[in-house]
């Protein structure tokens, strides 16, 4: 864009073009516009065909007279376009990241907090909760309590900052990487667990969260599902004023989601309550507001008023906040079930048997039902955590010998849950798979992940997130027959997760390899693949899989079996949880609709 006026840049105009009348666009905003009255060119004009427009490079935050003066609402819109403005909160230093705003705690409702990585979710979080003192922008300073109170003066954050100047916040925080508990806390989970029971309730929260079994386990032992609900309880035993949860949802199943949506919740009905989740299936049901964080990663962040946590997670989705006036993104997020490629028409690529494994008496069986997997197709994985999806991939690739079924013999890349971090570069992780200037790597993997600007940055100091997306392109680099990846949702924020999705699908249309993919994040899966297995059993003692189903009956299948309806929201199309026993949850189940299309 050219840099016309003080404002270029931050404004954009919106015309509905059918509610515009020309005659009447002349005598106002034309007539009006500051541009066309000083004699410049750029104004607002109508084309031969009769409709109103402007450059966007022109628009400019004096035009709001000229648009003022049409007299029908809505037709033509100024929109404010994301910047940088208002009083900050929280700078790190010169030329350092800045947060503008903070989401507010309430007592009695659980808040959900929804953003991009990187945009200052996790900063407002420690300064909530005391681990952080607000520098009001001025890091050199160290500005007091009251300038911080009398900044958010009037507001419920006063009496906050009055509460933490006051050491009268006692915040319970659940860390967003569960996966590296194990190294900070060594032995038993019960023994971690007792260390943190401050209300004298584990065995209650134990029960609720369904981990009274691994009590005795090792912390080393334990797989990602099992540390994401042993960091959960080590939160929620706590005798808190606040509790605060990053990302509760990474790891577990659709069933385990469900009842930490509910667990929270209920927390919520009593104490503060803060909640960072980037699925939104998940958020719907745990809070009942949502603050929306948005502005550039790693250098501002804003954050919004708190909205319903429909009205937000659709705006959010939209790209536009309409109640402050605000386009926080170029695009929109459409869920789009109706392009799904007709994968069965396709030539196949495996075909493998009825599979069957026993890893000894009283230990855990599975038995899954033969199938094939066709060029081009992304095959869903779905099931709940320890019923066998990992075996019988680990099965399809050779890596365990079935005992009854032959492996094919097939190449498959894998990625696995998470990610081990080693002490290399970005880069040197990369070159040992592909050449990262390849061309093809970089338009079909690179850049759509954003790698290159993590190339020089070392493993072990990556996020959850930026991990995840190396481990994506490492699986995608190597040279197979078929692709597996096992939760690459995980950590990823919502835009991350759609640019996975197309990724994915691009990747698997251009190359004709299939992909299978487990995850639990029903948007996601909804959202990429062609057709999906649904395994099921009993955790940790025996599963079994079906045959691959088009993923609508695979979806309504599995929702059936984890006793939850979705419905179709009508603004974005996207998936959404219903209450359970709520009106729109009867009337799917009497029509057998768990899955509404």
């Amino acid at each position: 864009m050219s840099t016309t006026g003080k404002n270029a840049k931050n404004f954009i105009v919106a015309i509905d073009q059918e509610k515009v009348e020309p005659d009447l666009a002349k005598e106002t905003v034309i007539k009006y516009d500051p541009l066309n009255r000083s004699g410049k060119e750029g104004g607002f004009y109508l084309t031969d065909e009769g409709e109103l427009h402007i450059e966007n490079e022109k628009v400019m935050e004096a035009h709001k007279m000229a648009i003022n003066k049409y007299p029908h609402d809505d037709a033509i819109k100024l929109i404010r376009l994301d910047r940088e403005f208002g009083d900050k909160i929280h700078q790190f230093g010169e030329n350092s990241f800045r947060l503008y705003g903070l989401p507010e705690p309430q007592e009695g409702r659980v808040v959900g907090i929804l953003g991009r990585n990187g945009i200052g979710k996790s900063t407002a979080l420690k300064i909530l909760s005391g681990q952080v003192k607000p520098n009001l922008g001025e890091a050199d300073k160290n500005p007091g309590w009251d300038q911080v109170m009398k900044r958010y003066r009037g507001t419920q954050l006063q009496d906050h900052f009055k509460d933490l100047s006051n050491d009268n916040v006692n915040a319970a925080f659940k860390p967003q990487q569960v996966d590296k508990m194990p190294e900070l806390h060594r032995g038993k989970v019960k023994g971690f667990l007792e260390q943190k029971d401050e209300r004298g309730v584990l065995e209650e929260v134990s029960a609720q969260l369904d981990i009274t079994q691994i009590l005795e386990r090792d912390m080393s032992e334990l797989s990602g599902g099992e540390l994401q609900r042993v960091a959960i309880a080590a939160t929620l035993v706590r005798d808190a004023s606040m509790y605060v949860l990053d990302e509760p949802s990474s790891f577990l199943d659709v069933r385990q989601r469900l009842n930490i949506a509910e667990i929270i919740s209920n927390m919520g009905d009593e104490r503060e309550v803060l909640v960072v989740e980037h699925d939104l299936a998940t958020l719907d049901l745990i809070s009942s507001t949502t603050h929306l964080f948005h502005g550039e990663p790693q250098a501002y962040g804003m954050v919004s008023n708190s909205f319903s946590t429909r009205q937000g997670i659709n705006q959010y989705l939209d790209g536009y906040l309409q109640t402050h006036n605000l386009r926080i993104r170029d695009d929109s997020i459409k869920f789009d079930r109706a392009k799904r490629s007709q994968v069965e028409n396709k030539a196949e690529v495996i075909e493998y048997p009825r599979f069957n494994k026993s890893f000894g008496n009283k230990e855990f069986s599975l038995d899954s039902e033969p199938g094939s997997i066709h060029e081009e197709e992304i095959l869903g994985i779905l099931g709940e955590n320890g019923v066998g999806k990992t075996t019988f991939a680990k099965m399809l690739a050779g890596g365990i010998e079935p005992d009854h079924g032959e492996s094919p013999e097939k190449s498959i890349s894998y990625k696995p849950q998470y990610l081990q971090a080693q002490d290399k570069t970005v880069e040197q992780a990369l070159k040992k798979h592909v050449n990262p200037e390849e061309k093809r790597f970089k338009t079909r993997i690179s850049e759509p992940l954003e790698l290159e600007e993590l190339f020089d940055q070392n493993l072990e100091e990556l996020s959850g997130g930026e991990l995840q997306r190396v481990g994506v392109a490492i699986c995608l680099a190597r040279d197979a027959d078929i692709y597996l990846l096992d939760e690459p949702s995980a950590y990823l924020d919502v835009e991350s997760r759609v640019e996975l999705g197309k990724t994915l699908k691009r990747f698997a249309r251009k190359t004709g390899k299939p992909l299978l993919v487990i995850d639990h994040d029903l948007l996601l899966m909804d959202y990429i693949a062609d057709r999906a297995i649904i395994f099921s059993g009993e955790p940790g003692k025996k599963g079994t899989a079906t045959q691959p189903m088009r993923i609508e009956e695979a979806m309504n299948r599995f929702l059936k079996q984890m006793d939850l309806t979705f419905r179709k929201d009508p603004d974005t199309g996207r998936p959404r949880a219903n209450k359970p026993g709520s009106q729109k949850d009867q009337k799917q189940r009497k029509r057998n609709e768990y899955y509404e299309q």
